[in-house]
């Protein structure tokens, strides 16, 4: 048996060298892996979180066509995984009350309303279509200009509906005011009983020309549909109108109704948001407006529709970008929220690639580094025991 003090040191320590390690792979990689770790944790605070799953939209009445667009969006945001709350109102100015206040996401509102109240951090995700200035009058009434109705009973919309506030701009600059006649703010359906039976003069509406109460007054015989006379005053003074033309016999034509080309002006609808709203909720919202809006209709050519023109809101940052280059690339070829979920990994690991493929480089050099340690520490030992069996020491 070998009594040699230094060979019982080196068996002893054959078993567990001192200052090694049994997993050299493992004491590299482990700093590499925990610094990996700290930048996933960082980056997750700074990537944007994750949208909520719940929209509200503001609209007009039960019926009208903002509320029927905003159950047309909720039948498609909820096949991506969205649902969405929908809050009825007078119209575009109470929307645009709920929307400041923080009490719904977006809301459709008409142009001409945004001076109406305060629009402080809102903004516009574009227009959607186009809303025609319905001026409805007696036939006993011989109506040229807005100046005509000086001193009759007009109805100009409900408080806090979109009609109310252009109604009365476009007859105050005609001269038209509640000192010198009636202005009336009847619901919509009352406004049009009202003018059918005589017991106003006329009526302004601004709604879609699918709402079946416009076909149900350019049939009847006791109503006509105001031409718009002075289109470019009227489009040149009010920069968010637009000048269209309901055709002859477009609404019946066994009827030719109507039995002339009519000249309308026109608002659109504008879909507006908060300007805090969450980037995805902006383009689910706007992947669905294209889907509805983009197709053709009685005033709107296919594909016109939505668009980043004739906005009164500055329009959202990430709306025009979607405007102008369309959706994301993952987004145009996967299921929305799958794509969601994959442009948030990207953001997430990319940058951590960028720190790995440096240590991918680093850890081998560093593995040899301390393999050589290691075989060096081994070679010391074996020349220390050559040199004690060669001297009997």
């Amino acid at each position: 048996m070998v009594r040699n003090p230094t060979i019982r040191r080196w068996r002893r320590q054959a078993q567990n060298p001192p200052g090694t390690t049994r997993w050299p792979l493992a004491w590299v990689a482990a700093p590499a892996l925990a610094l990996m770790v700290i930048a996933l944790l960082l980056l997750n605070r700074l990537v944007e979180p994750l949208p909520p799953r719940r929209i509200t939209i503001s609209t007009g009445r039960e019926g009208g066509a903002y509320y029927m667009f905003a159950k047309e969006y909720a039948r498609l945001a909820a096949k991506d995984g969205f649902s969405v709350e929908i809050q009825t109102g007078a119209g575009s100015v109470e929307t645009l009350k709920r929307l400041t206040a923080g009490q719904a996401m977006a809301g459709f509102v008409q142009g001409g309303t945004a001076e109406a109240v305060p629009s402080e951090g809102l903004r516009s995700l574009g227009s959607l279509y186009y809303e025609p200035v319905w001026l409805f009058h007696r036939k006993t009434r011989l109506l040229r200009g807005l100046n005509d109705l000086r001193g009759l009973r007009i109805q100009v919309g409900e408080e806090g509906s979109g009609i109310r506030p252009l109604a009365v701009k476009l007859l105050r600059d005609s001269g038209v005011t509640a000192q010198n006649s009636t202005l009336l703010a009847l619901t919509s359906e009352g406004a049009a009983a009202a003018l059918e039976a005589g017991r106003i003069d006329a009526a302004f509406f601004i709604m879609a020309p699918s709402v079946p109460l416009v076909r149900r007054l350019l049939l009847s015989p006791t109503v006509s549909l105001w031409s718009v006379r002075r289109t470019i005053a009227y489009t040149t003074h009010y920069r968010f109108l637009s000048t269209i033309t309901l055709g002859e016999g477009v609404v019946d034509l066994v009827a030719d109704v109507p039995d002339h080309d009519i000249l309308l002006l026109a608002a659109t609808a504008n879909l507006v948001v908060r300007e805090d709203v969450h980037p995805v909720i902006v383009r689910l919202l706007l992947k669905t407006a294209e889907i509805v809006h983009s197709r053709p209709g009685l005033f709107e050519g296919p594909n016109v529709f939505p668009s980043d023109t004739l906005v009164e809101l500055p329009l959202h940052e990430v709306a025009g970008r979607y405007l102008r280059k369309g959706p994301p690339f993952l987004e145009r070829y996967l299921p929305f929220w799958i794509a969601v979920t994959a442009e948030r990994w990207a953001l997430l690991l990319l940058p951590v690639i960028g720190i790995l493929l440096p240590l991918i480089r680093i850890l081998p050099a560093l593995y040899n580094s301390q393999m050589r340690k290691r075989v060096t520490r081994w070679y010391r030992e074996v020349n220390e025991i050559d040199h004690v069996l060669a001297t009997g020491t």
